[in-house]
């Protein structure tokens, strides 16, 4: 699903196999889209399951030298590296942004990619989450820890206690067993707890880049909205015809609830209701036809706010 940057409603979409990985239809995706705009320009913003040195290679080397900015995961050495190499110096005061109301470390490097490109990499760290997620992980040890102790046989069985204890049987007059914490794989999963490395061939300030990629947020939402609201997490169709229609169908509703959304979220309106109590509202006004006469019901004073935010006459 592609969304417009400014206008945030939904503006393409193309349906593939559950099977394909996503940096597969990524190509296909863009080709599509460019045929059909006449060459519109496009920033992909791309998450982590998009990322591969081939997708990023592919955008560099692309004829019309896509822009884009991509999140790379922590699988990759490239990621690693960066974090190892500004680990202890980025957490000062100038690099100190606040991006969205958050506290953030920006650093900003150009990078050789290749022998022919390079790429700006933003490494992001956030020392509010980073802190909240090594809480959260020595609280969940120390659970873990305490059902050992208690039940050292049941947790032999168990992967997640096997993950971060030891269990091993010994003399101990109490279990039979010892309890110990494997502190490498604790250490090892806090080592990039808080961080985010982005890269881009087109924006080169990472505060910047940071609010781009938090924007992607929309299309994460918009695909909620389709499998949630409209209840299209389940196709329920035979044949690839009928699924097709109905997703098409499942579009334009997309298209209007985003609208909806967008004015929701910039006139406050959240403030005061959900979407679904605002959809209720007014379908509770009511017109009755009689003798071929329309007799529209005198709207309530939370029902005349909604069409007045909205910038609609108040039906009389």
């Amino acid at each position: 699903m592609l969304m417009g940057e400014k206008s945030r409603l939904p503006i393409y979409q193309v349906v593939y196999a559950g099977s394909l990985k996503d940096v597969s239809t990524l190509n296909t995706t863009l080709a599509l889209f460019n045929r059909i705009t006449g060459g519109r320009p496009v920033l992909a913003v791309m998450d982590k399951g998009f990322y591969s040195k081939g997708n990023v290679d592919g955008m560099l080397s692309s004829e019309t030298q896509m822009k884009f900015v991509i999140a790379v995961p922590f699988t990759s050495n490239f990621a690693k590296k960066q974090v190892e190499d500004e680990r202890k110096n980025i957490d000062a005061i100038c690099n100190a942004v606040v991006v969205c109301g958050d506290s953030m470390r920006i650093i900003t490097k150009v990078l050789p990619w290749s022998k022919r490109y390079d790429v700006f990499a933003h490494l992001c760290f956030s020392p509010v989450k980073a802190f909240r997620r090594r809480e959260d992980l020595f609280a969940h040890v120390a659970v873990l820890r305490e059902e050992a102790t208690i039940f050292p046989e049941k947790c032999l069985a168990s992967e997640e206690h096997q993950k971060y204890l030891r269990i091993q049987k010994s003399d101990s007059p109490d279990s039979g067993y010892t309890v110990s914490i494997n502190e490498e794989v604790v250490n090892t999963g806090l080592g990039t707890a808080g961080w985010l490395v982005l890269i881009s061939n087109n924006v080169d300030d990472a505060k910047n880049a940071l609010q781009i990629y938090r924007a992607k947020d929309v299309v994460e939402k918009g695909f909620w909205r389709l499998k949630c609201d409209l209840d299209l997490g389940r196709f329920r169709v035979h044949g690839q015809e009928r699924m097709q229609n109905k997703i098409f169908i499942g579009f334009v509703a997309l298209v209007l609830l985003s609208a909806i959304h967008v004015v929701m979220t910039d006139k406050k309106l959240y403030d005061k209701m959900t979407m679904k109590q605002l959809l209720r509202r007014l379908s509770k006004h009511r017109i009755q036809e009689i003798g071929g006469e329309r007799i529209i019901f005198p709207v309530t004073k939370a029902q005349r706010e909604i069409y007045e935010t909205f910038g609609l006459d108040v039906p009389m």
